[in-house]
């Protein structure tokens, strides 16, 4: 068995800083594999058995995989947070949104309760979607709701929402669209997201953010 073939190409995965294979009779008896925090075991795992198979041929146990885990200087890059799905619950005076996004095989829930008023309607659910990013992303206070618009254009309905961004005394106004097809919730919740993940996928934010975490 090609052992340093193994543990190099193992070393080349996302997040893996070193690894140690112990082995008998050609057959991978321990894993043990340092790495960052950046990426999920489970995603560590995944990984390893897909380029063992697909590589050498060789389909690992992973239960003889052994992942510790410990703090480094590197920045987890930030990706696409997804629309999970919505509930608004009404009783009496009060509305309670629910807002469930999606970010790298994990579900978020976020729920909001305010007065049911027709302004507050729009905004309790971006106020949702941005609590449920700011839980993603591990920093509240970032984002705030500035204003839910909703314009129909001969037979189109869209929504847009301007989101207004603090990171580091730096204010930022941002603005998401989306078309509303059967439920101007969800409508809402996209428009949102839209605004915010334009903005987070960026290098500078992703730099700023790192700066705020540190202070």
């Amino acid at each position: 068995m090609e052992l340093d073939n193994f543990e190099g190409l193992i070393n080349k995965i996302n997040g893996v800083i070193s690894t140690k294979i112990i082995q008998q009779d050609n057959e991978i008896q321990e894993l043990h594999i340092m790495a960052s925090t950046l990426r999920a075991p489970k995603q560590i795992v995944r990984d390893i058995e897909s380029i063992l198979l697909t590589s050498f041929d060789y389909r690992i146990d992973r239960k003889v995989i052994s992942i510790a885990q410990i703090e480094t200087d590197e920045c987890d890059p930030i990706k696409r947070i997804k629309f999970g799905g919505i509930s608004l619950d009404v009783q009496a005076n009060m509305l309670e949104c629910k807002v469930k996004l999606l970010y790298e095989e994990q579900e978020f829930y976020v729920t909001q309760i305010g007065i049911k008023t027709a302004a507050n309607r729009k905004k309790i659910v971006a106020k949702a979607t941005i609590d449920a990013v700011e839980k993603i992303i591990g920093q509240a206070y970032i984002f705030d709701v500035q204003d839910v618009l909703s314009t129909t254009n001969r037979e189109v309905t869209f929504v847009s929402v301007l989101v207004n961004m603090v990171i580091n005394e730096l204010e930022e106004t941002m603005v998401g669209s989306a078309i509303v097809t059967n439920d101007i919730n969800e409508a809402i919740a996209k428009a949102t997201l839209a605004a915010i993940n334009r903005r987070i996928l960026k290098n500078t934010f992703q730099q700023q953010l790192k700066l705020l975490k540190s202070h």
